[in-house]
């Protein structure tokens, strides 16, 4: 079945299968599970997601979806699924080849009139980084009120000295020059940006329970 993006979509990011790190650094990861009787959170997260999302619905990850044998959970998630590649997705998205409910958004994709003046420019002023940067990924679209940019990266926000500053610096150019609204996007877990217009959704800030795209527009309305 085609992916199919509509405000009835879900959204996640950042579920981290199989990385036992992510459980140091973001604690509620465990608590969650073991107050919901789970002594292992990867298993947690399926039972949340399957408990919140059926077989014939769309699911946009916006990446960093798992680690070493995490792959191995993939396949027990229900729903159409797209995974929009994060920074740690680069060395194993190719696995979902072989998962017929997975697909991939690895480049920038603007669903939006003009798109083809735009693209021009953004590659006249970027050149060769733009069409080659393996990590410069995002969907733009029209929703709503809204012109969302989905991204794992947060746009106009990033910590001092960040080592994916180059790509940020193109994304941040694809959001102004598409003239969005609102971001959509993951990365920073259970830190929100100081951007009203970054609506965060790491599985931290949403109980790991993937959204509905409506429903977040209409808190932004």
């Amino acid at each position: 079945m085609k992916f199919h993006l509509s405000l009835d979509t879900f959204v996640i990011s950042d579920s981290h299968f199989g990385h036992s790190d992510v459980l140091l650094k973001e604690p509620v990861r465990n608590i969650l599970a073991m107050k919901n009787g789970f002594d292992n959170f990867d298993c947690y997260s399926v039972n949340v997601w399957n408990a919140n999302i059926n077989t014939g619905d769309f699911v946009l990850h916006l990446g960093d979806l798992y680690f070493n044998a995490g792959y191995k959970y993939l396949h027990k998630l229900n729903g159409n699924k797209k995974l929009l590649v994060g920074n740690n997705d680069l060395k194993k998205y190719k696995l979902l080849k072989d998962y017929e409910d997975w697909s991939l958004c690895k480049k920038i994709k603007l669903k939006i009139d003009n798109k083809k003046a735009i693209l021009q420019k953004l590659e006249l002023k970027w050149g060769k980084a733009f069409k080659k940067d393996k990590l410069l990924n995002a969907i733009v679209l029209d929703m709503g009120i809204h012109r969302v940019m989905f991204s794992h990266f947060p746009v106009m926000s990033r910590k001092k000295n960040d080592r994916y500053c180059d790509t940020r610096d193109m994304l941040d150019s694809v959001y102004r020059m598409c003239d969005c609204s609102l971001n959509i996007h993951g990365h920073t877990h259970s830190r929100d940006t100081s951007n009203k217009f970054c609506v965060n959704v790491s599985g931290e800030r949403i109980g790991f329970i993937p959204v509905k795209i409506r429903d977040i527009l209409a808190l932004h309305s």
